[in-house]
């Protein structure tokens, strides 16, 4: 197939900074004893991290920050006439600003500006929104939203996730432009009879490996499918499949799936893409 996942430089940041709930946290740490590869990366973030720090000495930065979070919060209060009209991100920044020494200070403020933007639009996706798939482009320094449609490069490395919303139960798989189907969730499924995993309905969940694209021409689509009951993964494959058989439709046809379970797909394009 000549595609390989491995874990993207994104969860390692969020790894570093303790952002990851512990059953993934374990899994990283199990990844790093084995590979020395992914083990240099991881050191190689920890050490960037490290060289902010020492350039900027804790409590002169967290000065800075004390301050800027502090202004924030008194021109927005002197707008609105209250504090709590700060947006929930910006309130419990500040919170824990003031009340936190200047190292825990630094470690908040690299990990709230890096994902504030992410986190705000959490709060939206959450409510009221459908169950959907997400893909993020890993780029020099970090990652970028993948839009629909977008064209990639054989080699590029994208990170999948999902958001559940009111969906308890879900898989996750690709077909390429020659008709191969990879499983992302759960990894490694082979086609035998089982239920969909669990889905966490936390926010936007990221998938604990990255997914590199192979020379496969035309298109890579992505699909989640989901319900609020279980489901027989199977019943999924089958319908993967029978896309596949219609490959020249596979880029914008519908799987057909049992009643009560839903898709979303995500669509980009590849060299020798027909629109």
């Amino acid at each position: 197939m000549g595609q390989k996942s491995t874990i993207s430089d994104l969860l390692l940041e969020q790894y570093v900074l303790g952002e990851l709930p512990p059953r993934l946290a374990r899994k990283i740490e199990e990844e790093l004893a084995l590979d020395p590869s992914l083990k240099a990366r991881y050191e190689a973030i920890a050490g960037s991290d490290r060289e902010i720090m020492d350039r900027y000495p804790p409590a002169e930065m967290a000065r800075v920050i004390r301050e800027r979070l502090a202004a924030r919060a008194e021109s927005e209060a002197r707008n609105e006439g209250l504090t709590s009209s700060l947006e929930p991100a910006g309130r419990w920044a500040l919170q824990l600003a003031v009340a936190l020494p200047a190292v825990a200070v630094i470690l908040l403020v690299l990990s709230f500006f890096l994902f504030r933007d992410r986190l705000a639009t959490d709060q939206v996706r959450v409510k009221g929104l459908a169950p959907h798939i997400s893909a993020f482009l890993k780029i020099s320094g970090g990652a970028r939203d993948l839009a629909p449609g977008t064209l990639l490069e054989r080699g590029d490395v994208i990170q999948l996730g999902y958001t559940a919303a009111e969906a308890r139960y879900g898989v996750i798989f690709s077909i390429d432009g020659r008709g191969t189907i990879t499983w992302h969730l759960p990894s490694g499924f082979s086609g035998s009879p089982r239920s969909a995993p669990a889905l966490d309905r936390q926010g936007e969940v990221l998938l604990s490996s990255a997914y590199e694209l192979d020379d496969a021409p035309g298109f890579e689509r992505f699909f989640f499918v989901y319900s609020d009951k279980p489901f027989d993964t199977l019943a999924v494959a089958e319908a993967a499949r029978a896309l596949t058989a219609r490959l020249s439709t596979a880029d914008h046809a519908d799987l057909i799936l049992p009643p009560g379970v839903m898709q979303s797909s995500l669509l980009v394009k590849k060299p020798g893409h027909v629109s």
